[in-house]
């Protein structure tokens, strides 16, 4: 049968059967076959995507990563696949794996898990959480702040032909920004569990070096790794840090390191499609200015402490299988105002010792009563405070732009002085 006539064919067929592999491995070895390089790796993506993907769809991307001259990323899906059952030899992917491993030079490496001591110095750890391991069921209370990033971040993930339909395309920047400990972290990992997304969390060690040069390839390398495993979230935890306003910065490293992320975000010489570069700070106001702009971090989300109903269902959920007496989480709730999830979390834990002591002390064996939280919670301070006077400060007197306005809503409705 005629190449272009098989294709249309099994268009058709996959438009009944989207989940066949054997289908969709044939209709891009068909693509790569025919010069269309980047339409084939999409369509071998799609199968990777998969539970228990077979071998011939890592190589074939593998060979279609080659096809597009990206030799180095092609060398690592290929010595990926590998490890995959039913695995095939390809003999041009083994020279180009076996001249890499000839080089000299140290090559910069990303590996999932841990990483041995003796390893950093050319190996940036990144972590990968498990699809569906967290999702947003996962996370007590806050539906509002779900409704607003299931909107803006997953649907457009989820539903790419809707979107776009109105030129609107899955990936960009979205900055989560808060009160320490209100979960922004973990709300990242469940919009990568909701997305079926690989998760690659990046940290301030993950990035910066002492070696000049060295932090923007770790940067760029991180960037192009996720661009690799789409759909992908990238998250970079305290951007602060990493992102730092080249107006305060007095070091010339830090504004070299802005710049190229800011090259990054915006794709120069890589296309960031199905990539979701989410972030994470305690302070936005640190952040340079030209990361909040668009096409960058232009979507900005207040992740305020949790509210009443939130902060009952972590007390019922940080005192499973703990023994308990009767516990009103209720009304640990209504004495908790403005405490965060690691506040509420800490209060527990006090309570705990205070059981403990009776049973190590005094010899009395007891439950976690209720006097035991209400007694620890007297004894705590709600640690958001300060941020939120800052905040406050920030809003009042420093003539804050629009993107603080559900910081000052939320001032306003709670009356934080």
């Amino acid at each position: 049968m005629d190449p272009s006539n098989r294709l249309q064919e099994i268009e058709r067929e996959l438009l009944k059967q989207p989940f066949d592999r054997a289908l969709r491995i044939e209709y891009a070895e068909l693509l790569l076959a025919a010069g269309q390089s980047e339409s084939a790796l999409q369509q071998f993506e799609v199968v990777l995507g998969l539970p228990d993907p077979p071998a011939a769809a890592a190589v074939g991307a593998a060979r279609c990563l080659l096809a597009l001259d990206r030799r180095i990323e092609a060398a690592d899906r290929y010595t990926r696949a590998r490890q995959i059952a039913g695995f095939s030899q390809d003999s041009q992917l083994e020279e180009i794996v076996a001249v890499s491993r000839r080089q000299e030079t140290p090559r910069l490496s990303v590996v999932p898990g841990p990483v041995a001591s003796g390893d950093r110095d050319n190996v940036v750890p990144i972590e990968r959480a498990l699809r569906d391991k967290i999702r947003f069921d996962d996370i007590a209370g806050v539906q509002d702040l779900k409704r607003t990033i299931r909107m803006q971040i997953i649907e457009p993930f989820l539903r790419p032909g809707l979107f776009a339909k109105f030129k609107k395309r899955a990936g960009g920047g979205v900055l989560l920004y808060g009160p320490p400990g209100c979960g922004k972290t973990m709300m990242a990992r469940a919009v990568a569990g909701e997305c079926r997304a690989e998760f690659v969390s990046v940290g301030i060690s993950d990035v910066l070096s002492m070696w000049i040069g060295q932090s923007e390839t770790n940067l760029a390398l991180l960037f192009e790794k996720a661009r690799a495993n789409t759909p992908s979230v990238l998250f970079f935890d305290e951007l602060d840090a990493l992102a730092y306003s080249r107006s305060k910065a007095n070091s010339e490293h830090t504004r070299q390191v802005v710049n190229e992320f800011l090259s990054q975000l915006d794709g120069f010489g890589a296309d960031n499609q199905g990539v979701l570069i989410l972030a994470a700070t305690n302070m936005p106001w640190d952040v340079d200015s030209a990361m909040k702009r668009p096409g960058r971090f232009s979507r900005q989300i207040f992740v305020p402490p949790p509210d009443e109903e939130a902060r009952a269902e972590i007390v019922n959920l940080k005192l499973q299988g703990v023994p308990v007496g009767e516990i009103d989480a209720a009304a640990i709730a209504k004495v908790t105002p403005h405490f965060s999830g690691a506040d509420i979390e800490g209060a527990i834990e006090l309570a705990k010792e205070f059981v403990l002591e009776d049973h190590i002390a005094r010899n009395i064996e007891r439950p976690i009563l209720q006097q035991d939280l209400l007694r620890a919670v007297a004894d705590m301070r709600p640690s958001t405070l300060d941020w939120l006077r800052t905040a406050r400060n920030l809003v009042k007197y420093a003539g804050a732009d629009d993107a603080y306005r559900d910081v000052e809503d939320y001032l306003k409705k709670h009356r934080i002085s």
